[in-house]
C-alpha cells in the first residue's frame, strides 16, 4: 500500500472517529482514532490526546496525551502546539518546561489559533507594567483573537479600551467589544456595558466596519521572559490567617469569572473521612472545579502566584475551584482539613482569592478567632489547616457569610504537604 493510500485511509478513520466523538460515543471513537494516530494522522493524534487528558472513553493518562500532542505538533498542527504548550506550562504528564511551552504557544499564535493568541495576550499583559511595548502587544493579541471571533478576547479587548491599557482609552471602542462579548454570552460583558453608562457614556458606539478597519493588522509575536514568583506582603494578620491585597488584577479576576460562569453547578462538600464529594445544606453556593484540559499558560501563572503565598510548589495544589454566591447564599461553619490515608497525605493550607467586590455581606468569618475578612477584588486569604505537627487546627473553623447584595466570586487552591496526585 502506497503512502497516498495510507494517508487516505487514516483520513477516513479520523472522520469516522470524529463523528463518533461528536455523538459522545467515546470508547468507539478512541478505538477508531488509535490506528489513524499510529499511521501519523496529526488530527487523530491531537483528538486522541484530548481524550487521554480528559478520560473520555479511555483511562486518563496525561503522559500519553503529552506524547500524542507532541507528535501532532511536530507535524505542524496549531491546535496540538497549543495543547502541548499547556501541558508543558503546568507539568501535566510531562516535566514543566516554560521555555519550550512558550515556543509551542507562539507557534500556535503565529498560525492564528485563537485560544493561543488569547493566552499570549494575558502573558504579555503580565509584563505590561514593565515596558509599554508588552502592553501594546498584549492588546494586539486580544484584538487578533477578537477579530477571529474569540468571545473572551472580545471582552478583554473592551476592558483594555475602557482602561486605556496598551491603546488609547476609548469608551466607544470599549462599548463595541463589550456588546459583542455580551452577544456571545460572556458573563460579565453586560455588567461592563452598564458600568460605562454609569460613567456618563451614552453616545452611539461606532459602526462595526470601522472597528474592523482599525483592528485588521498583523501581529508580531515576540519571545518573552516572565518574572519569577511575586513576593506579596501580608496584612491584617490574625493568628494563622493572613490577607494579601492585589494578588490578582482585574484582568485575571474577570477572566476566571468568565471562563467558569458557564460551567457552574450547585456546590457540594468533601466528606473528611473519604474525600468523596457530596451534597450538603451547609453550602448553598454554585461552583466548578478546573479539569486538566482547562489549565493553560495563564492558569499556570495564576497558580504560581497563589502558591507563592502558600509557600509551596504549585504541584502541591488540588485543581482550582471557583465559587459564586448570590444573595442569601452561604457556606456555614466548616473545616477545610482532611487527610488521604491511601497516599499518607494531608491538606495543610488553604488560599482563596476574592474575584470581585461584594456590594454587601459575603465576608469570611473565623468565629473562634472573632475575625471577619472583608471581600475585596484580587485579595488573597491564607490560613493553615494544621499546626506545626500537622495536626488539625480546630481554630480554622470558618464560614462564608451570606451575601446581602450583589454576588461574591472567589477562587480557591487547597495545598497538600506533598505533590497532589491528580490522576490515580
Amino acid at each position: 500500500m502506497g503512502d497516498a493510500d495510507i494517508s487516505d485511509k487514516s483520513a477516513k478513520q479520523f472522520h469516522q472517529a470524529a463523528g463518533l466523538f461528536a455523538q459522545g460515543r467515546y470508547p468507539e471513537a478512541a478505538a477508531a482514532l488509535a490506528p489513524a494516530a499510529e499511521q501519523g494522522d496529526r488530527e487523530a493524534q491531537n483528538l486522541l490526546g484530548i481524550m487521554y487528558l480528559n478520560a473520555l472513553g479511555v483511562q486518563q493518562t496525561p503522559s500519553q496525551a503529552a506524547a500524542l500532542f507532541g507528535m501532532a505538533a511536530a507535524s505542524g498542527l496549531k491546535e496540538a502546539h497549543y495543547n502541548f504548550s499547556n501541558l508543558l506550562y503546568n507539568g501535566l504528564g510531562i516535566k514543566r518546561d516554560e521555555a519550550l511551552a512558550q515556543e509551542h504557544l507562539i507557534q500556535a499564535g503565529r498560525a492564528g489559533h485563537r485560544p493561543a493568541l488569547r493566552a499570549l495576550g494575558y502573558l504579555y499583559h503580565l509584563l505590561g507594567n514593565r515596558e509599554p511595548q508588552w502592553a501594546r502587544l498584549s492588546t494586539d493579541c486580544f484584538r487578533s483573537a477578537a477579530d477571529a471571533g474569540d468571545p473572551l478576547s472580545k471582552y478583554t479587548l473592551g476592558l483594555r479600551a475602557q482602561r486605556g491599557d496598551g491603546a488609547e482609552q476609548d469608551l466607544s471602542v470599549a462599548a463595541h467589544w463589550f456588546r459583542a462579548a455580551a452577544q456571545d454570552g460572556v458573563y460579565l460583558a453586560s455588567a461592563r456595558l452598564a458600568e460605562l453608562q454609569s460613567m456618563g457614556w451614552n453616545s452611539t458606539y461606532r459602526d462595526s466596519r470601522e472597528m474592523a478597519d482599525r483592528s485588521n493588522h498583523a501581529v508580531t509575536l515576540l519571545p518573552f521572559r516572565l518574572p519569577g514568583p511575586a513576593v506579596f506582603t501580608s496584612q491584617n494578620e490574625v493568628a494563622f490567617v493572613s490577607e494579601y491585597p492585589q494578588v490578582l488584577d482585574t484582568y485575571l479576576c474577570d477572566h476566571l469569572i468568565n471562563v467558569t460562569a458557564p460551567q457552574l453547578a450547585p456546590s457540594g462538600v468533601v466528606d473528611p473521612r473519604t474525600g468523596i464529594a457530596m451534597k450538603s445544606e451547609l453550602r448553598t453556593s454554585y461552583s466548578m472545579c478546573f479539569q486538566a484540559s482547562m489549565y493553560d499558560g495563564v492558569m499556570a501563572q495564576i497558580a504560581v502566584r497563589i502558591a507563592s503565598i502558600a509557600g509551596v510548589s504549585p504541584e502541591c495544589a488540588e485543581p482550582m475551584g471557583v465559587l459564586r454566591y448570590s444573595p442569601g447564599q452561604e457556606y456555614q461553619p466548616h473545616y477545610d482539613y482532611y487527610s488521604d490515608a491511601q497516599h499518607e497525605a494531608q491538606r495543610v493550607t488553604t488560599v482563596f482569592v476574592y474575584l470581585n467586590d461584594v456590594l454587601e455581606g459575603g465576608g469570611t468569618e473565623f468565629p473562634r478567632l472573632g475575625a471577619i475578612v472583608k471581600p475585596e477584588r484580587g485579595k488573597a486569604v491564607k490560613f493553615m489547616n494544621c499546626d506545626a505537627s500537622h495536626r488539625p487546627n480546630p481554630d480554622t473553623l470558618h464560614a462564608g457569610l451570606p451575601v446581602i447584595r450583589g454576588e461574591k466570586w472567589l477562587a480557591t487552591l487547597w495545598f497538600w504537604d506533598r505533590p497532589f496526585i491528580w490522576f490515580s
